[in-house]
Formats: structure tokens, sequence, C-alpha cells
């Protein structure tokens, strides 16, 4: 029988499927060699449909796969693969568990060493078995992936609310007309899921379209201002996405990686070490000392200084919307893994 294999990106790596004309029989990540060496390079419709699967998972809009599997393997291991797929996106269990699920909690070492060759990881997902202490053990694509893997699940299922678009609601399609929308087309994951109030939004988006856009502060020190409200806060979608804005203010990855260690990072001006300074004190005590106060009022205006608490207390309240809620990342937003392990 005829084998096609298919290498395709994907935010784990490269990942490269081999399918015959009526299953798909593996999937190998960057550095693994495949078990058919006699595969050649196409396209079929079993390959086709595993990369559209493959996408919408990586997308988060798919959580079950529908796909002709063939792994090879002894019988003791395909039982193995076959309890692997019956574990529910987002769940996780351990190596007893899935050997009592077998028929034999005494296999549990068995068990492992089957799980260590499947061959179809992501779809059998072999990524969800953890110790029995809930540490994370080994993982044949490596433990970076699996920690992606299960974080990403963990986020997908976090999600609270739906991301409404301009079709659900006529108030909705007036506001995404006006500039609210990703490259997509669609609007940013924020305003849709905001979206779900729509009168609440407009209201919203007066005030935050003033903090934004009309801020009499500087693009740099604005976005230094909201860049330590989002680490402060644990906002994986607000960090990632004012790293982005920050970069195009012309402030860098070096400065960007400062921001997480607040006025203590030793690289910073005395102006910007008063901005992080601001921003900590109005995070941790919602006011500003006076020492702190004097200092801003020194160099900047009346106007300047009520900016820079209206942008930390915006920005503090966006962030209560996106962890609340559990808003995904946009497509091309920068992650920032120690904030996705950040316990709340």
């Amino acid at each position: 029988m005829a084998l096609i294999t298919r290498t395709i990106p994907s935010p784990l790596g490269p990942l490269t499927l081999v399918a015959s004309s009526t299953g798909l029989r593996e999937i190998r990540f960057a550095g693994e060699a495949v078990d058919a060496p006699e595969a050649e390079e196409g396209d079929s419709p079993i390959l086709a449909r595993a990369v559209a699967q493959l996408a919408e998972y990586f997308a988060g809009t798919r959580r079950e796969f529908d796909i002709p599997l063939e792994p090879q393997g002894t019988p003791f291991q395909l039982s193995v693969w076959k309890v692997i797929e019956g574990i529910g996106y987002g769940e996780t269990i351990s190596y007893g568990e899935e050997a009592r699920r077998l028929g034999d909690a005494k296999k549990s070492r068995a068990v492992g060493s089957a799980n260590g060759r499947n061959p179809l990881p992501i779809i059998v997902p072999c990524h969800r078995i953890i110790g029995s202490d809930g540490s994370l053990t080994g993982y044949s694509g490596g433990m970076e992936k699996k920690v992606w893997l299960l974080d990403h699940e963990r986020d997908v299922t976090a999600a609270r609310l739906p991301v409404r678009k301009a079709a659900d609601d006529p108030r909705l399609g007036e506001l995404f007309a006006k500039g609210l929308n990703g490259p997509s087309g669609d609007p940013l994951n924020i305003f849709g899921v905001l979206g779900n109030h729509p009168d609440m939004l407009k209201r919203w988006l007066v005030f935050a379209t003033h903090v934004l856009s009309k801020n009499s502060l500087s693009p740099r020190d604005r976005e230094l201002l909201i860049l330590r409200t989002g680490w402060n806060c644990g906002s994986r979608y607000e960090w990632g996405q004012h790293v982005v804005i920050a970069r195009d203010c012309g402030i860098s990855d070096a400065e960007i990686e400062a921001v997480k260690s607040g006025a203590d990072a030793p690289s910073w001006s005395a102006h910007d070490r008063l901005l992080m300074q601001a921003a900590d004190e109005l995070h941790r005590h919602q006011t500003l000392s006076d020492h702190t106060w004097d200092a801003l009022t020194s160099v900047y205006s009346t106007e300047q200084v009520l900016d820079v608490v209206a942008t930390v207390g915006n920005y503090t309240m966006v962030a209560m919307f996106l962890n609340s809620t559990g808003v995904r990342l946009d497509e091309g937003v920068p992650d920032e893994p120690a904030l996705r392990r950040r316990k709340k």
C-alpha cells in the first residue's frame, strides 16, 4: 500500500505526517524519523483532512479529531493507544488510571512504555498522561511540547464567553466597523468577548479610545505603563498585545524584558524607573505616594499625571475582563510562558 508523507508548520515546529489511502499512520516532530522511509512526498484526502483538523486544533476551534487512524503496533500497544484516544480534551489522567482503564492496574509501567511509542501524538493525546502526584512526566516530543499542549487545552477550556461577531447583533456591526477588527477581518478577541454586552462595550470604548489614542503621554510612556500593568495583573492577552504595540513605538525587546522586573531593573533611566514605580504603587495601593506624585508633577503637566492614573486604571480593569472571561490570544500575538503558568 502506497504511503504519502507531508510536512507542515505548527506552533510546536514542523510536523511530518504519514498516511495510507485509508488512514493516518504517523505524526512526527522535528528530528524524529518516520517508520515508513518508503513514503513519498505528496498529498491525499486523508492528509488534507488531517492538516485541516490540526490547524483547527491549534487555533482552538477543534477539540476532537475525526480522522481514520492506522497506527502500527503490537496488539498491546494498540489497546493502550485506544485508551488514550478516550481521554477528553483538557482532561489529564495518571499512568495508573490509564492501566486501570485498560483493565489491569498493575501494568502502569508497560502502559508508560507503550505511550512512549505512540506514533500519533496530539491526535492520540498521550500528552494528557501525567504522574500520579500531578507532575509532568516524559514525552517523546520533549517536555516543552507537552507543557505547550496542556496549556493550550487549558486555555481553550478556560474561555467562559464566546467571541461574538458583527452578525450576532446589529449593535456590534456598527461598533466593529469602527476599527475593532484584526487582520482577518473579524473582531479582536477582546472586543468579540466584550461584545456579549454591546451597550457596555460602546460606552467603555469612549474612555478606552482616550487612553490609547488621545493620551497626553507619549506613546512610549503609555506603553511602558500598560506593559507593567499587564504584567502586574498577570494578563497574557494584555501583555502580548502591547508587546506588539510597544515595539511599534520603538521600545526594544531588552526594555520589554526589563518591564518584568519593574523599577528594580538597573537599565532604566530615572524617568522610566519613575513610570515603573507609579504603575506598581497604583497596582498595590490604588494611590500614588507623595514622593511619586511630586516626582511626576515635576516632569509632567497636570493632564499628564491624570493620564498616568487613567492609563493604569483602565488597563487594570481591562485585565480583570480578560482574566475573568478567559479571552484567548489573537493569532500572531506573542505569548509569555511565565504568565501562562502564573496562578491567579
